[in-house]
């Protein structure tokens, strides 16, 4: 009988907790500015000018995104993530504002976020053209010049500090996206592995893998891991100060 009360006070339930869900999706998506990638094609890896890459960015390779998507403008935020109903891990004491990226997030917990707000962990090679925005032969998001820790630069990012900054702090590049180099690590949903030769239409990476690949670099790292096609493999389920995430959706013909 108890079993029955319990079961029957659960499926009470369920019209409270389905009205609660989609006003959470709501609020989030409210949260959300999301910036059109078109479709293309770029080359992906090494740039030939760049003599800092490592062995796991060559070879430079022709990829071919056959499909727009859209990226959101700003890594997520600690705000955007409570809003959607998900456990915020304290974050670091640098964490003042809601407006901080959220950090101190799993592989898994990154997927459960863009779920929730209708979208998916971008791909490496989608992470890397947004990245690029339209300047093929860059080092960095806005070009050649090293990075600067100065807001008002077209070259300016998060790095070599010891905090991360609100979102936004510093200029967009060309498809209008923010902190594309510096401020947090973002997870991508490619295992780690090696580029192969040759072309390559939509790639999603190795099969199966250990690790996942991380991009951008953080607001604790030097120059050289804010280039555009550093690549960095983390763990799934470990945690870290310096990474969090940024969601893609697929675009609807």
């Amino acid at each position: 009988m108890l079993t029955r009360r319990l079961a029957a006070a659960a499926f009470a339930l369920w019209p409270v907790l389905a009205v609660l869900h989609a006003q959470a999706s709501r609020d989030v998506a409210a949260m959300i500015a999301w910036a059109r990638v078109p479709a293309g094609t770029f080359q992906m890896g090494c740039v030939p000018a760049d003599r800092e890459c490592g062995p796991d960015e060559h070879p430079r390779h022709a990829v071919v995104l056959t499909r727009p998507f859209d990226l959101m403008t700003t890594e997520v935020t600690v705000r955007m993530f409570g809003a959607a109903g998900l456990e915020v891990d304290d974050q670091p004491m640098w964490s003042t504002t809601p407006e901080h990226p959220v950090v101190i997030v799993t592989f898994d917990e990154a997927q459960a976020f863009c779920r929730a707000v209708g979208g998916r962990l971008p791909t490496e090679a989608e992470w890397e053209y947004a990245a690029r925005g339209g300047i093929d032969a860059a080092i960095y998001p806005w070009g050649d010049q090293t990075p600067t820790d100065d807001a008002r630069a077209a070259h300016g990012a998060a790095f070599e500090g010891d905090r991360a900054h609100p979102v936004k702090t510093f200029r967009a590049n060309r498809y209008g996206l923010y902190d594309m180099a510096g401020n947090a690590w973002e997870w991508t949903t490619d295992f780690a592995g090696l580029y192969a030769a040759g072309s390559a239409t939509n790639p999603a990476g190795p099969a199966t893998g250990l690790a996942r690949i991380v991009r951008g670099g953080s607001f604790g790292d030097d120059a050289r891991n804010l280039r555009v096609s550093n690549r960095t493999p983390n763990q799934p389920a470990r945690v870290n100060v310096n990474v969090g995430l940024r969601c893609a959706r697929d675009v609807t013909p």
